[in-house]
């Protein structure tokens, strides 16, 4: 039988793939990242984790084996943005109005697994000369560090635990969750060229 973990990265790749193809990616791997697109993500970021964020706490009991406190990236993105002078999105608060805490699980998967992938970003980052000098204080992409495997394999276990006998509606809220993060993306870059008319 199939783990729920298993279920998810194989029912949910092509969302995911969607969603890298539409947020950068080969711009990220040549090099050509635009100052403007850095600022595109960290404004997608923080939409989508303050909306979960605030979700997740309202399930304090549900979630407590999974360390919300500790996994917070609202502030390392108005930290970044604030350094970069832009201002703050508004908030879409009503992104996981009505989702339950199982449903959330599947949000959590795509958080958590986005800072697997923030880590191969804030490398290739690096190594853009034209968004080097805006990662000085840069926060988000740095992720957890080496604590980043860590924080997997435990997000990992707690979503074993809690959603596996509720796999179908973990893995289906997953693939909701990489289509609400293409509409925000698709959202605040309509916001930002009518902002740049």
């Amino acid at each position: 039988m199939t783990n729920l973990l298993d279920r998810l990265r194989q029912e949910t790749r092509p969302s995911h793939e969607e969603t890298e193809q539409l947020f950068y990616t080969e711009a990220l791997r040549n090099g050509t990242l635009s100052a403007n697109e850095y600022s595109h993500l960290l404004h997608t970021h923080l939409t989508f984790h303050q909306a979960l964020e605030a979700a997740i706490d309202l399930y304090p009991d549900f979630f407590r084996a999974y360390e919300p406190e500790i996994r917070r990236k609202t502030p390392w993105l108005v930290a970044d943005l604030t350094y970069l002078n832009e201002s703050l999105p508004a908030p879409m608060p009503d992104l996981f109005t009505d989702w339950s805490p199982v449903a959330l699980l599947g949000a959590a998967y795509v958080s958590e697994g986005s800072m697997l992938g923030g880590t191969v970003i804030g490398r290739l980052l690096q190594q853009n000369v034209s968004i080097q000098p805006l990662l000085e204080h840069a926060r988000f992409y740095q992720g957890y560090g080496s604590a980043t495997g860590t924080y997997w394999r435990s997000c990992g276990d707690f979503l074993t635990q809690k959603g596996t006998p509720h796999a179908d509606e973990v893995v289906a809220a997953a693939s909701q969750t990489f289509k609400l993060y293409q509409t925000i993306f698709l959202h605040n870059q309509l916001l930002m060229r009518v902002e740049e008319e």
